[in-house]
């Protein structure tokens, strides 16, 4: 494998793809991931080492997302949305009280919306959703909420960094929850 020869750093106008759809980067502040491996020490007689392991300490994406209505919080966690009825035109995201449903767990993917492939997109096999709402309403700033997003343990693992494909350039697709190869 050669070392690169070229600079072409990650950045730019990002989409999170969830529960089908793709948020585009007009509606999304800061995202910050916190992901690091769990390290293991061990105290020997010539001295502590300490390595890390395969596991992950607690991951979490956080998303700050400016909606434009409350209507739009169903993307982040449908169970939690009313449908609107009638002659309605927007329905309403509900939080707390006496529901018996817990969060379903939803493929989550981050995608550079430049980017043709998915080579440098952050996968995320199975995350739970959290919410946070405390924007002070002023004269000056638009409201945004935060979203907090936990990967979980899957089969494949928890976080992916770059392709789903590793036969033939591909790109995620948001509607169907699926990697699929680019067509020539």
């Amino acid at each position: 494998m050669a070392v690169p020869t070229v600079s072409n750093p990650m950045g730019g106008k990002l989409t999170v793809d969830i529960n089908g759809v793709s948020i585009p980067s007009f509606m999304l502040g800061e995202l910050t991931p916190n992901v690091a491996q769990v390290l293991r020490t061990s105290e020997r007689l010539s001295g502590s080492t300490t390595r890390p392991s395969n596991q992950l300490d607690n991951p979490s994406f956080d998303v700050a997302f400016f909606p434009n209505n409350w209507d739009d919080l169903k993307y982040f966690m449908p169970e939690n949305y009313n449908m609107p009825t009638g002659t309605q035109t927007l329905g309403n995201w509900i939080i707390g009280g006496g529901t018996c449903s817990l969060p379903e767990t939803v493929p989550v993917n981050f995608h550079y919306e430049c980017e043709g492939t998915d080579d440098r997109d952050v996968f995320i096999y199975a995350a739970l959703v959290s919410f946070e709402h405390n924007t002070a309403f002023t004269a000056t700033d638009d409201q945004s909420v935060m979203f907090h997003i936990y990967p979980q343990d899957t089969s494949e693992g928890q976080i992916r960094y770059g392709t789903g494909n590793l036969t033939t350039p591909s790109i995620y697709n948001a509607t169907t929850e699926t990697t699929d190869p680019i067509s020539s």
